[in-house]
C-alpha cells in the first residue's frame, strides 16, 4: 500500500470512528454503550461505589481498578462492556434464528471490528412449529452469545497487540493483554449468560440483575478495599509494572487447556484462584444447527492477523486463534521479555 493510500485510510478511519463515537450509546452496527478500561496499576475503585450498570447511557457506574483475592485485578468497564456486547450477541442471535435469518452480526462500541455469525439449520426447520423454534433458537443464542462476546474481545487484544490505535489515542501495546483483561472481560460475558438465563433481558431488568451480579461476584472473588488494593499492586512495583510500562501480561486465553486463570499478586492469600471456563460452540449439534463465526476490523493489523492465522479469508476465532495466539505469546517472550501468566 502507497503512503498515499495509507493516509486515505487513516483518514477513513477516523471519519469513520468519529461516526461511532457521535451515535449516543451504539456500536457501529447498533451494539451497546462504549466504555474506556484502565490498566491494572492506576484508577483504583471503591468497592462502596460500585454505582448502577447500565446497558444504554444513563445509570451511575462505577469504574476502575478493583483487586480481588481470587480473582486478581479486575477492571470494571472490561467486565460492564463484555457483558453488554454478550447480551447484545444473544439478542440478535436469538431474533434471527426465530426468523430463520441466514444469519447476525455485532460489533463492539469504539471499534470498527465485525462479529459475523452464518447459520445452516436442519432439514427439517421450515416444518417444525413456531414454539420449537423459539426454544431453539433460545438454546442456541445461549451458546452462541458468550462465544462472540469472549472472542471480540480478545480479537481487540490482539489488533491492539499488534499495533492498532482507536481514535488516536488508545496506548496499542503498551495496555494489551494487561494482566487484568481477559479474565475480567470473561467474568462479564458469565455474569451476561447468568442474567438471561434468569430471564433478565429488558434494558432495565438486566441493568438492575447486573448491579446485583456484580457486586456479588467481586465479593465472591474476594475484593479489598481501595487502599488494600493499593498496596498490593504496588508491591511489585518494578517486577510486574513500572511508570508507564508493564512486563507483566496476562496470555492466558483458554485457548490451550480451555480455562482462564486470574493473575493473582503473590503474598495476599492461601486460597486457589477461581478460574473460568472459556465458551465454546459445544451443544449446537444437539440442537441441529451449524454456525460459521468469523470476525475482521478495517485496521491495517487485521491483514497482519489473517497472515499468522494462514488464510486469506476472514479470521475464524475457533479455529485460527490459537495459532494467533502462539504467536503473540513468542513474540512477548522474545522481543519484550514479558512475564506473560
Amino acid at each position: 500500500m502507497s503512503l498515499k493510500k495509507d493516509a486515505l485510510f487513516s483518514f477513513f478511519a477516523v471519519i469513520c470512528l468519529a461516526a461511532v463515537v457521535s451515535t449516543a450509546g451504539c456500536s457501529f452496527t447498533g451494539g451497546p454503550r462504549g466504555r474506556w478500561g484502565f490498566t491494572p496499576q492506576v484508577s483504583y475503585g471503591d468497592p462502596n461505589r460500585l454505582g448502577t450498570h447500565s446497558y444504554s447511557f444513563g445509570g451511575s457506574e462505577g469504574f476502575g481498578i478493583f483487586y480481588t483475592l481470587r480473582g486478581g485485578s479486575i477492571d470494571l468497564d472490561h467486565v460492564r462492556g463484555a457483558a453488554d456486547l454478550t447480551k447484545c450477541a444473544y439478542i440478535r442471535a436469538n431474533a434471527a434464528i426465530k426468523k430463520g435469518r441466514s444469519g447476525f452480526s455485532v460489533s463492539p462500541a469504539f471499534e470498527i471490528t465485525t462479529n459475523k455469525v452464518k447459520f445452516q439449520y436442519p432439514p427439517n426447520w421450515d416444518a417444525l412449529p413456531q414454539a420449537e423454534k423459539d426454544r431453539i433458537a433460545h438454546e442456541a443464542a445461549l451458546i452462541i452469545a458468550p462465544v462472540v462476546g469472549y472472542n471480540s474481545t480478545l480479537w481487540h487484544e490482539m489488533i491492539t497487540w499488534k499495533g492498532t490505535h482507536f481514535m488516536l489515542i488508545e496506548p496499542e501495546h503498551t495496555s494489551a493483554f494487561s494482566w487484568d483483561d481477559l479474565y475480567s472481560n470473561l467474568t462479564g460475558v458469565e455474569l451476561a449468560i447468568q442474567a438471561i438465563k434468569n430471564g433478565h433481558i429488558a434494558n432495565t431488568d438486566y441493568d438492575r440483575t447486573m448491579t446485583s451480579l456484580i457486586a456479588e461476584e467481586l465479593q465472591k472473588l474476594q475484593v479489598v478495599s481501595r487502599a488494600k488494593a493499593i498496596e498490593i499492586t504496588e508491591s511489585v512495583r518494578g517486577s510486574w509494572h513500572k511508570t508507564g510500562r508493564l512486563m507483566k501480561r496476562n496470555m492466558d486465553s483458554g485457548y490451550d487447556d480451555g480455562t482462564v486463570t486470574p493473575t493473582i499478586i503473590p503474598g495476599y492469600t492461601d486460597q486457589p484462584p477461581i478460574s473460568r471456563t472459556m465458551p465454546t460452540l459445544d451443544g449446537l449439534d444437539e440442537l441441529g444447527i451449524t454456525v460459521k463465526y468469523t470476525i475482521r476490523s478495517i485496521y491495517l493489523e487485521n491483514s497482519e492477523l489473517k497472515k499468522i492465522a494462514g488464510t486469506k479469508s476472514a479470521v475464524e476465532p475457533t479455529q485460527h486463534f490459537p495459532t494467533i495466539m502462539k504467536n503473540i505469546e513468542a513474540e512477548a517472550i522474545n522481543k519484550y521479555n514479558y512475564q506473560i501468566r
